[in-house]
């Protein structure tokens, strides 16, 4: 802060300096006694000096202030309420003004009443006459003691904040992530490495409408990005949060970046909007190993179908040979194991026949399968007699090709023997199949409402070769089979391990 000396006359000499008409000319206006009651009155401390720096007059705000009297403080007793430690630059920066006659302007402590010595602005002003020689010096000391601790209090401040920056910056310069931070206008006031790295440039002070054109941003189809709708300006100007947004990058030297992306405003403890921040990482090379990895599994399923399709018909040409082969057997017991072993290689060839049909190529929907399965089972060995299907299974199951195929093939030995033995060659009757899940296990029923089994019949140690088919397959799929009581016919019911 910087005051200057009063005078009696508000006119100036060519030099700047005050022109002393003298304390008594009448064209003066304000005398010696005037100009000291004013001084008297004002609220800072002032002074005058003769020309050759002995101080004649204090203020009483000065008196008020250091708790001293005229007499201690006339000429130089005012070096008895300075530091000691600062009274020599003092001296030296007043006999300096003294015989050069220029002001000066300095900050020093003065010890207060208290005994307590706070800096003050001291600015002093030589008053001259009309032929520019020097008749006085006024002097007037502004307490700064508010204003220096203000100004530390800002200094220090401004220190945290600029620690509190660099932290900021060293913390994010170092992430993987990129970083782009705004200000609540949009402007960009930060970018770190990461996000440089990607975009090729860092440009700060760009607003929303700039951020497309300055960093070559467009839409993943390669078309220039709506500024409105990237995600940094949706989270500045719409308050939004973005989550998993993408776009392309075009760097500098034309090479491009699939970017994948967070954006959200940031708000202060009282709600007021700071900005936003923007989140970035490179998705290309995972993009192209998403886009690799669609491909092999197409070719992958077209491989799976031809494979499930050519296992098929070779099937097929095994199981007509093998009609051919009955056909000329002279015994018929060979004739009818061939036409059963054909029905066995039936159910497999079944089994890849819907795998090619289906967009499943290696799993099969037991209970559609199954379902089809004894249809047609039924359908093929009932001959004339009048056999219905009841056919319960609530939800889905999936198996593997490994596990449905000799499910499949024990399912079928159970309906064959139910549809040959259990009934009458010309009557009716009824087979249930019910497939369910408890836990971790799936339960396969087949029933009938026919004759019964033999008294003690026992499926591990039946010599038919379908019993033993079965019992071979039900421990390859780790399961068990068993024959629960029934008041007529017979049920077969097989458990197995929904996972192998």
């Amino acid at each position: 802060m910087t005051a200057h000396g009063v005078t009696g006359d508000p006119s100036r000499s060519p030099d700047g300096v005050h022109a002393d008409p003298g304390p008594s000319d009448p064209a003066d206006g304000v005398d010696d006694v005037q100009f000291r009651l004013l001084g008297e009155n004002i609220p800072i401390l002032c002074w005058m000096a003769k020309a050759d720096g002995y101080i004649f007059w204090y203020n009483r705000r000065w008196h008020d202030y250091c708790g001293s009297t005229p007499e201690r403080m006339e000429g130089w007793g005012w070096q008895s309420v300075h530091d000691p430690a600062v009274l020599p630059a003092v001296m030296d920066k007043w006999t300096a003004s003294i015989a050069t006659g220029a002001p000066f302007e300095m900050i020093f402590p003065l010890r207060g009443a208290d005994g307590v010595f706070r800096p003050f602005l001291t600015r002093v002003d030589p008053f001259r006459d009309g032929e520019g020689a020097i008749k006085r010096w006024f002097g007037v000391n502004t307490d700064v003691t508010a204003q220096l601790a203000a100004e530390a209090e800002l200094r220090l401040v401004n220190l945290k904040l600029q620690t509190v920056a660099a932290e900021r910056e060293a913390i994010l310069g170092q992430l993987g992530e990129g970083v782009v931070v705004t200000d609540p206008a949009g402007r960009i006031t930060f970018v770190n490495e990461a996000a440089r790295r990607l975009h090729g440039v860092a440009r700060l002070d760009i607003g929303p409408d700039d951020y497309s054109r300055s960093y070559s941003l467009f839409t993943e189809s390669g078309e220039p990005h709506p500024a409105e709708n990237l995600p940094l300006t949706r989270a500045v100007r719409r308050h939004e949060i973005v989550e998993d947004a993408r776009w392309r990058i075009r760097r500098p030297d034309g090479s491009e970046v699939l970017a994948i992306g967070n954006a959200r405003p940031v708000y202060g403890d009282d709600g007021t909007p700071l900005g936003a921040v923007l989140t970035i990482r490179d998705d290309t090379a995972r993009h192209a190993a998403e886009d690799q990895l669609a491909e092999a599994i197409r070719v992958k399923d077209i491989l799976l179908n031809e494979v499930n399709h050519r296992v098929k018909n070779s099937l097929q040409l095994v199981t007509s040979l093998m009609m051919l082969q009955a056909g000329k057997a002279n015994s018929p017991e060979l004739r009818q194991s061939l036409l059963e072993a054909r029905s066995r290689i039936g159910v497999v060839a079944g089994m890849h026949q819907r795998l090619y049909t289906t967009e499943q190529h290696d799993r099969v929907d037991l209970s559609t399968y199954i379902h089809e399965l004894s249809a047609d089972t039924i359908g093929a060995l009932g001959g004339n007699r009048r056999l219905d299907l009841n056919f319960l299974c609530p939800n889905a199951i999936f198996l593997p090709l490994d596990r449905a195929v000799p499910l499949a093939l024990v399912v079928s030995e159970l309906l064959t023997n139910a549809v040959k033995y259990a009934f009458e060659d010309d009557g009716a009757g009824t087979i249930d199949v019910a497939i369910d899940t408890e836990g971790e296990e799936i339960r396969i029923s087949i029933a009938d409402n026919g004759r019964g089994l033999p008294d003690g019949f026992d499926p591990a140690a039946s010599t038919g070769l379908g019993m033993r088919i079965v019992t071979a397959l039900t421990r390859q799929l780790r399961g068990t089979l068993s024959l629960p009581p029934m008041a007529s016919g017979a049920c077969f019911r097989l458990t197995l391990p929904q996972d192998a």
